[in-house]
């Protein structure tokens, strides 16, 4: 509960959603998709730099929606999506904004107790492929140097949303564009190039 005095949460009319990936974090379910997915894009960079990457850059993110795919391409330092007649604009969705698209690090031997460890604390010891870029990186046997991915970002926060898609809320409390905002399922997957030394 201090938690959430703290993160100034407690507003009648609210729903909270607790994060996927630390228990004692609640968002409001309206802003819960983005939250978690930067979230996990944060833990997946601090993830790589446990692993010795001396680069992580984001290429292109997708929007998946149930009707829609947006996809925006890393350009200039911004994500830019292509609008009407081809021309690009810079991408309007408020993840894109958030979200750091190079992280540089120095470099170096991988710490895989600490990697491991952040997989655990973080509930993300089942995303396939942190799993399999810690089993890259852990072969001194011709060391990887580089990958590139698409990490699904919403795949956890996801499933604590649909919970709250289910609830049958009393129009009266909470208003048509509030429920509208929590039924609408967003999915976000960024493609990634993560460089070792």
């Amino acid at each position: 509960m201090a938690n959430i005095l703290d993160a100034g949460l407690y507003v009648p009319g609210t729903i909270l959603v607790q994060s996927p990936y630390d228990l004692d974090d609640y968002v409001d379910a309206a802003e819960a998709a983005e939250r978690f997915a930067l979230a996990k894009h944060m833990l997946f960079s601090n993830f790589c730099q446990l692993l010795g990457a001396t680069r992580v850059t984001v290429t292109q993110m997708d929007v998946i929606t149930s009707d829609t795919v947006q996809t925006m391409k890393a350009d200039g330092g911004r994500l830019m999506t292509k609008g009407k007649l081809g021309i690009r604009r810079a991408a309007n969705d408020s993840l894109s904004s958030q979200l750091s698209l190079v992280d540089e690090y120095d470099g170096g031997s991988p710490d895989l107790e600490a990697a491991e460890n952040l997989l655990r604390t973080h509930r993300l010891a089942g995303d396939s492929n942190m799993k399999s870029l810690l089993q890259a990186r852990a072969s001194t046997v011709n060391p990887i140097t580089k990958r590139t991915l698409t990490l699904n970002l919403s795949a956890e926060g996801n499933k604590n949303l649909k919970v709250v898609a289910q609830l049958k809320l009393p129009s009266a409390t909470f208003d048509a564009e509030y429920q509208s905002t929590l039924k609408q399922t967003k999915e976000y997957a960024l493609t990634l190039e993560v460089v070792f030394p």
